[in-house]
């Protein structure tokens, strides 16, 4: 079954990516920031979004930022 983005899903991943954080589950983490990122690059190409398309009420490209910030201020980025 392949992933892809359902009205609520990024919203909930990130509430998700919260409260691992606040667990200390850095794996878990990084999992939903990468997954978090492939919905919101997902729909953003299959459907020609811009960045300033609203996605749960949230701009795309203020989703990206959020999952990619999260990333590399708790030092999940990969080499």
């Amino acid at each position: 079954m392949p992933l892809c983005y359902c009205e609520g899903s990024v919203s909930r991943t990130y509430k998700k990516v919260k409260e691992a954080l606040k667990n200390g589950d850095m794996d878990v983490v990084r999992d939903l920031c990468d997954l978090g990122i492939l919905l919101v690059a997902q729909e953003r190409y299959n459907e020609n979004r811009d960045a300033d398309y609203p996605l749960d009420g949230v701009r795309i490209g203020l989703w990206l930022e959020r999952f990619w910030y999260t990333l590399e201020n708790n030092d999940l980025l990969l080499d």
